[in-house]
């Protein structure tokens, strides 16, 4: 009962989803969604991160949004798992990661008392978190964030870590020094009480407004936690990782129609989705009402929104959306 309750204890009691970017590199795609309401297996990509703060103990969640916010918050509502509330902060202006902290801590959404944990939205996540509860509570981290053993140092920043598990240095992309354990920051961390107060209401990001005084009073920590991450950061990153998610089986969304003699094969076909008959889709994404006309062939593509694809026609490698 003691370690129950003590595990109880380490854990923060609310979190905050960043959700409300504009996910430019991720166009045109995101001129249709917000990159967190993408569909992908088991949901859109933020239902990741709210599957993740559920599981983790926590029990209320705040979710950002600015870009396409109605969308994105009816998505994330959609999404949301029955042991979790969430509450909106809706931003009338982009207030960045930072400033919708701080927004959302004016509005009284996250509470008073306790860190919180962050997720940002757009990832799709699958970590154990109680090493991070544990090391900022047992610190006197401002910030603490969870990281991995980094994936690809040529397409991702780079952290490193001194002995007492502070961090040393934030790099930029590039081959690792000799001697250097490169760490990746899959977008997690705890943030004090303390450091939340601080916060101005202005548009700002994380790593100006928290990491970098945190790292000068020697209070920005990391610790190594287990799982799996993935960006989904442009079309093709999507693409690649819905495959990947898939595995061989297609993910056939029950509002969408499939005609007579149409082959789906390797696919995730969302929601409102018609397609006509001898149809052949395959190794692609078809989502969120695109029609694909009959003895159409979609290969290796993306086709998201209101879009029609002619009878006949065949895409290969592109991007479609409306």
């Amino acid at each position: 009962m003691d370690n129950a309750i003590e595990m109880t204890n380490q854990i923060p009691p609310i979190a905050m989803i960043f959700a409300a970017g504009r996910g430019r590199r991720m166009q045109p795609l995101s001129d249709v969604l917000p990159k967190p309401a993408l569909p992908v297996p088991g949901g859109p990509v933020v239902s990741w991160g709210l599957r993740l703060v559920a599981r983790s103990g926590i029990r209320t969640a705040v979710l950002n949004s600015w870009w396409l916010a109605n969308t994105m918050e009816n998505t994330a509502a959609e999404a949301m798992p029955k042991n979790l509330a969430l509450r909106f902060s809706r931003e009338e202006q982009l207030m960045e990661t930072a400033g919708g902290l701080a927004l959302a801590r004016d509005r009284g959404l996250l509470g008073t008392d306790g860190p919180v944990l962050v997720v940002n939205g757009d990832g799709v996540l699958n970590l154990e978190l109680q090493d991070l509860f544990q090391r900022h509570r047992e610190t006197n981290d401002l910030v603490t964030l969870g990281l991995l053993p980094h994936l690809g140092p040529e397409r991702w920043s780079r952290v490193t870590l001194d002995r007492n598990g502070l961090v040393s240095a934030i790099l930029p992309r590039g081959l690792p020094a000799p001697g250097e354990i490169p760490l990746l920051y899959p977008g997690v961390m705890v943030i004090s009480r303390e450091a939340i107060e601080t916060l101005e209401t202005t548009p700002s990001g994380v790593a100006s407004a928290l990491w970098a005084p945190a790292r000068a009073q020697q209070r920005l920590g990391g610790v190594l936690v287990s799982g799996h991450w993935r960006e989904v950061g442009t079309p093709a990153d999507y693409l690649d990782h819905v495959m990947a998610l898939l595995g061989d089986r297609t993910d056939l969304h029950p509002s969408a129609h499939v005609g007579h003699k149409a082959v789906l094969k390797h696919a995730l076909i969302g929601p409102g989705v018609s397609i006509e008959q001898d149809a052949v889709i395959g190794q692609s994404i078809v989502s969120h009402g695109a029609v694909i006309g009959a003895g159409a062939r979609i290969l290796r593509s993306i086709v998201l929104g209101n879009v029609r694809i002619s009878p006949g026609e065949t895409l290969t490698d592109e991007v479609r959306s409306g």
